[in-house]
């Protein structure tokens, strides 16, 4: 079985283990998980032949990927939004911790253990296991066509994923779509472009192999629009204006998703919003995030808080602040914090939640986006009024509708405003949107006394450097 041990990237990366995917399914996925599908392999019986020998072990393998994501806090479950929540002008930490408190401070050090575990190592274990689990699929043939294609599609999204998130966080990093350590062990850093163009590559292969339908009931096993929803956003953040659009588009009006009227509802199990989520896979926690963010204990200060300039970014009224941000009063002084994900760890608790990974609300935005960047301004103002119909409800005074035949300026400033408060406490939406429009500096600097211009990027783990001579720091953190 795959041990618990996080692989370093650069040393053996499971060597030992040349049989990794026969992993999870009998040691870490969860009786909830089984719902996925029903199947295991005798311990000790297995190899790397027998992992991917038929249809039904295969599938456990790559189901095994998304069981090891969500179990614990990581790059794909919960930090990605806790700590550039923090390196950006969302959350605050109360807690005297000193990892934590580098990204808030903006002062992280090369030696933090969130960059080099959390960051850095895990994401590269998945994208090692995902790239065995394609080199294996497709060297079978005992896997039939239809799920062959379905399980290559899956890995191929997966790997992308983690690739968009890699390079946001640190810039150019080692590109690896193979699962020979021999050749990953002292590999350089990949540019940045290099890796959107494999991305975009493989998100089109995903969505020519994904059908429209999700392979199990609910979205926690994406299909074709996952793929689209993901390449929609790589376009985006690569200026292909046009194909973002289009792919958007592909999404929207597929008619398989919509956006859910009761805002307290966006987030619980297959929510019709949901374009991909994962399911839990104990019986502690519903979300990660909702583990980080939200307390059991009726005195305990919260451990991240929503900031002042996120709290007095919302216009009066609305109701995405009183659903989606939740306020403890401790010794009368009130403590906000985020409340999308509203149930918190604790024993036996009743699965109501999945984590989000993909949903259509970014959909419209980024839509709404590529619209206002190819001048079809009132066309874009349209996909923004939208979700503020949807946030005001049956509300007729809050959130009135952004008028049409704006200036670019003025469409571009509604729909950073919207894009901050419909994202907000999401993936990382807001610290890659005050990269990406160049805002970082303009809007950090004020408020965070240790704030270096080069800080947009966290710095490679100094360990994985020590290791591979090939791999180089990141400006500002020599």
């Amino acid at each position: 079985m795959i041990t618990n041990k996080i692989p370093r990237i650069f040393m053996s990366y499971y060597h030992k283990y040349s049989t990794i995917i026969l992993l999870i399914l009998a040691s870490t996925i969860s009786p909830s998980c089984n719902k996925f599908v029903e199947v295991g392999l005798p311990p000790n019986k297995v190899t790397s032949d027998a992992t991917f020998k038929d249809d039904p072990n295969a599938t456990s393998a790559v189901v095994g990927l998304y069981s090891q994501v969500m179990a614990i806090t990581n790059i794909a479950s919960g930090s990605i939004t806790a700590y550039t929540g923090l390196a950006s002008d969302e959350l605050l930490y109360t807690l005297d911790i000193k990892n934590p408190k580098e990204f808030q401070s903006n002062t992280i050090s090369s030696t933090n253990g969130i960059i080099s575990l959390d960051l850095w190592s895990r994401p590269y274990q998945y994208i090692y296991q995902a790239n065995a689990c394609i080199e294996g699929i497709s060297a079978s043939t005992g896997i039939s066509s239809g799920v062959k294609n379905q399980l290559l599609g899956e890995c191929l999204l997966l790997r992308s994923f983690l690739y968009f998130y890699l390079i946001q966080l640190y810039g150019n990093v080692p590109y690896i779509n193979f699962s020979d350590y021999t050749r990953s062990a002292t590999l350089p850093r990949t540019d940045v472009s290099e890796i959107y163009q494999n991305i975009v590559n493989d998100l089109n292969k995903s969505k020519k192999l994904l059908t429209e339908t999700n392979p199990t009931s609910g979205v926690v096993r994406p299909n074709k629009y996952a793929a689209r929803a993901l390449l929609a956003r790589v376009y985006l953040y690569t200026g292909n204006w046009a194909l973002a659009e289009e792919e958007a588009t592909a999404v929207i009006e597929s008619q398989k998703y919509s956006l859910v009227t009761d805002l307290s509802k966006v987030f619980l199990m297959n929510s019709n919003e949901a374009i991909w989520q994962i399911m839990p896979t104990g019986t502690i926690i519903n979300t990660q995030e909702g583990n980080l963010f939200v307390s059991n204990s009726p005195v305990a200060v919260p451990t991240y808080l929503i900031s002042d300039q996120l709290l007095s970014a919302f216009e009066p009224g609305d109701p995405r602040k009183t659903s989606w941000i939740s306020t403890k009063v401790i010794a009368g002084r009130p403590y906000n914090f985020p409340f999308k994900y509203k149930i918190p760890a604790k024993p036996n608790t009743v699965v109501t939640e999945y984590y989000n990974i993909l949903r259509l609300a970014e959909q419209y935005l980024i839509r709404a986006e590529s619209r206002i960047r190819l001048g079809k301004t009132n066309a874009g103002i349209e996909d923004i009024n939208t979700l503020r119909k949807r946030a005001r409800g049956n509300s007729s005074n809050i959130l009135s509708d952004r008028a049409q035949n704006l200036s670019f300026d003025d469409a571009m400033k509604y729909l950073q405003q919207e894009r901050r408060i419909e994202l907000f406490a999401e993936w990382g939406q807001r610290w890659f949107d005050l990269k990406r429009f160049k805002l970082a500096s303009l809007v950090l600097k004020p408020i965070k006394p240790s704030w270096r211009d080069s800080d947009t990027l966290f710095p490679i783990p100094n360990s994985e450097i020590l290791l591979n001579k090939n791999l180089t720091q990141n400006n500002g953190y020599n």
